[in-house]
């Protein structure tokens, strides 16, 4: 063993060692803590609340609710299953596309503004970070 290789495993055998004494101490410290004292009492009146707050909500109610009449309900849905109107049909050539005119729309130009300006702004933090990089 060459001397570099004896003096890289005395230090790492000392960090070892001083590892160990940290795991030491702290295991010492959390014995001589005292343990945690539980209240059973308290415990104990809080689970007889919860049993008869679950006693409270798994009561049978005495009285049946009265249900609403579902009729109109009913022929709205079966109405708006089979009635004999159609919807309009949508192109399916048109749907989705967007005009190829040289004249756009005020909210592709508010866009386009919008990105404009974002790029902008994030061009400046950029532009500051390579002038720091090159003056250094």
């Amino acid at each position: 063993m060459t001397r570099v290789e004896k003096r890289m495993e005395h230090m790492m055998d000392r960090k070892v060692q001083a590892v160990h004494q940290r795991l030491d101490a702290f295991e010492l410290r959390v014995l001589e803590r005292p343990a945690p004292t539980t209240n059973v009492s308290a415990f104990h009146m809080e689970l007889a609340s919860l049993r008869a707050d679950l006693d409270t909500l798994l009561a049978l109610p005495e009285t049946e609710p009265n249900s609403a009449p579902t009729s109109s309900v009913d022929y709205t849905v079966l109405d708006a299953l089979f009635g004999d109107e159609m919807p309009p049909h949508s192109s399916s050539r048109h749907h989705g596309m967007r005009p190829r005119s040289s004249r756009a729309s005020d909210d592709t130009k508010a866009g386009r503004a919008s990105k404009r300006e974002r790029q902008e702004t994030e061009a400046v933090p950029r532009a500051s970070i390579i002038y720091e990089e090159l003056r250094q």
